[in-house]
């Protein structure tokens, strides 16, 4: 009787061809994630300027009804005024100078009627892009006190 330990040249070369394939796939997947990492990387400075404008907006937003919109200026009923200075890619809340680094900023006025229901509500979409590549752009759409 012939021993049969060890393997044989078909078994060798399915191994070989199955290693080959499992490094390839981390290969093209480890590829993707250190790319993507290249693009997130960096997107925190953004991050910190919406932010900062975000918490202002918000509060502004929800303590009146309306506002006068026009594309890049917002004034509200309180007499709050946002305003984007393209020149110095800046926001400016009442002259104070709130974010910093905007390539685009725009606001859009619309309503919304809640279905099966006579509730109108005024909202106001604010388009934001930051970057010298556009590498962070944010679409939000804020509601107005109602009630």
């Amino acid at each position: 009787m012939k021993s049969e330990k060890g393997i044989t040249l078909t078994s060798l070369v399915v191994y070989v061809m199955v290693a080959t394939i499992v490094i390839s796939i981390m290969a093209v997947i480890s590829s993707f994630f250190f790319s993507n990492m290249s693009s997130v990387n960096g997107q925190e400075q953004y991050a910190l300027e919406f932010n900062k404008f975000n918490m202002f907006f918000i509060n502004d937003v929800k303590n009146n009804k309306k506002a006068q919109i026009d594309t890049g200026r917002i004034i509200f009923e309180d007499g709050t005024i946002y305003e984007y200075r393209a020149s110095e890619k800046a926001v400016y809340r009442n002259n104070t100078k709130i974010a910093k680094e905007i390539e685009v900023l725009r606001f859009i006025e619309s309503t919304y009627q809640v279905p099966n229901t006579q509730t109108t509500k005024n909202l106001v979409n604010v388009q934001m892009t930051m970057g010298k590549n556009n590498e962070f752009t944010k679409t939000i759409e804020y509601v107005f006190k109602y009630w």
